[in-house]
């Protein structure tokens, strides 16, 4: 049947037929091959765009827990070097009698730190009325240290009024201490 009809078709007939098959073949590749390769092409690029930046950030986020455990490393060697019964307490009486501001001590209280699941901030704070300026100098330099993860973390400077040559000053020391040793002590 399809063969005497398109042997009943003049040529012209048979053209536009045959065109408007390549049409629909041409069409259909179009819609069911071509075009799905070319959206899946630019989800692929865009997936890849996206993994890309995800990467940068995984690189990124790497080298700050290299550098958070280098810290950490560099804190536990330090308490590790230690005195077994250090305490921040006798450490600043220590280091006021050798910076002879030892007089000038008027208040001395721990203050809660910040804590970590292995380390817990020390915090004291200090008030010093009556000292001069010099002897201010002299204890901070006496009292800082980073070998030891000892540092000064706030510190406030008053002239005194009734005797202009002395400062009242209020100081925020900090250092870190492991936990565990926090748990047994009192």
């Amino acid at each position: 049947m399809i063969r005497t009809t398109w042997s009943n078709l003049d040529a012209k007939q048979r053209a536009m037929i045959t065109g408007g098959a390549a049409f629909v073949i041409v069409a259909i590749l179009l819609a069911f091959a071509v075009f799905p390769l070319w959206d899946a092409r630019a989800k692929m690029k865009n997936t890849i765009l996206i993994q890309s930046k995800k990467l940068e950030e995984i690189v990124k986020i790497d080298a700050d827990v290299v550098s958070q455990d280098a810290k950490i490393s560099r804190i536990r060697n330090s308490i590790a070097s230690r005195r077994s019964d250090f305490t921040l307490f006798s450490y600043l009486e220590n280091k006021a009698v050798l910076a002879n501001v030892k007089g000038g001590i008027k208040q001395m209280n721990s203050v809660q730190g910040i804590q970590s699941p292995s380390f817990e901030e020390t915090l004291v704070a200090l008030k010093l009325e009556k000292i001069t300026i010099k002897q201010l100098a002299d204890f901070l330099f006496q009292i800082e240290s980073p070998s030891e993860m000892i540092r000064i973390k706030r510190i406030t400077v008053d002239k005194m009024k009734e005797s202009p040559e002395y400062i009242s000053v209020q100081l925020l020391i900090a250092s870190y201490a492991p936990t565990s040793s926090r748990l047994g002590g009192p």
